[in-house]
């Protein structure tokens, strides 16, 4: 929120603000009252002074052609980004704030502004003729993956029960060719799909047999949170647990047998096999990073049974 010391400046002040080489004054005089000790970048100075142009001066009747100017030309994309925000949600019944929205996400070159226009396209112009098919259109073939999954997240929260959505979304995780697009989609398939009868089998199959150990990691994690109080899916889980194929090559990278033991301990810690799959993986596991996750878990089960037996 602006801090209080913005209501003695004018819309030129922060006007001004927006200029590269004027940062100082904002710094000294409006930031917000409640960060007064935190240092902001350049870009939080200008992003700062965008929202209170649209917010104090709504009405101004500068306020519209200066949101579109930094909308359309401004360097920095943070700032363009809360442009069009500011843009669609102040000024969305003005004539001009649809086709602006949509020229952006078609064919800004910053991925950014791009999934920014897409968002507000798809939450305020929902019932729009365009705006199913253009969700559509970047789902299946932006270039930038991080636009596709912002499209694919759309098309499933806003359009949950078109025909084409649980196609598109099967598809996407399917095919996609990024593997955090096909985890986006494994989401939505799983969280708003789960009566559907072809998602289950969907799912098991991923987890079981996908060829990137993500996309298994996340079927796994969604099968658990989903499905965690069917009869089936302890077993499912310790054959994942015993025998997914992850080798270890960075790190980073998440092992879906320890996806698999993480659900486990969280929805049947009281198993009767839980504690020997724990020290199977302790002991044997070829990935150090699970046997040493194993151990520590195995660890906390001995300090919980000696404060048991104390009390």
């Amino acid at each position: 929120m602006i801090g209080r010391k913005c209501n003695i400046f004018s819309l030129s002040f922060f006007v001004t603000c927006l200029n590269p080489s004027a940062h100082l004054v904002y710094r000294r005089h409006c930031r917000p009252a409640s960060q007064n000790r935190k240092r902001f970048s350049d870009s939080d100075i200008r992003t700062n002074a965008v929202v209170a142009v649209a917010t104090h001066w709504q009405d101004h009747p500068d306020t519209l052609a200066l949101l579109q100017k930094w909308a359309r030309s401004d360097q920095d994309g943070n700032v363009q980004a809360t442009a069009i925000e500011q843009l669609a949600q102040g000024y969305q019944d003005h004539p001009d704030t649809l086709a602006l929205l949509q020229a952006w996400a078609r064919s800004d070159k910053n991925s950014w502004v791009r999934r920014t226009a897409i968002v507000q396209l798809a939450q305020g112009y929902q019932d729009h003729p365009d705006t199913l098919a253009l969700l559509q259109a970047w789902a299946r073939s932006d270039t930038d993956s991080s636009v596709r999954r912002e499209a694919i997240e759309q098309l499933a929260q806003g359009y949950q029960d078109h025909p084409d959505t649980l196609a598109l979304l099967q598809e996407s995780a399917r095919s996609d060719t990024d593997s955090s697009v096909r985890r986006t989609a494994i989401v939505q398939l799983a969280q708003g799909y789960q009566d559907h009868p072809d998602t289950l089998a969907l799912l098991q199959a991923w987890a079981r047999s996908d060829t990137d150990s993500d996309m298994r990691v996340t079927a796994i994690e969604q099968l658990a949170q989903g499905w965690h109080d069917q009869p089936w899916l302890f077993e499912f889980l310790c054959v994942r647990t015993l025998h997914d194929p992850f080798e270890r090559k960075e790190f980073w990278d998440d092992n879906p047998r320890e996806a698999a033991l993480k659900a486990i301990l969280e929805y049947y810690p009281n198993h009767s096999q839980t504690r020997s799959l724990l020290q199977d993986r302790a002991d044997h596991d070829s990935d150090p990073k699970l046997r040493e996750f194993a151990q520590e878990e195995l660890a906390k089960l001995r300090q919980e049974a000696i404060g048991n037996r104390q009390e």
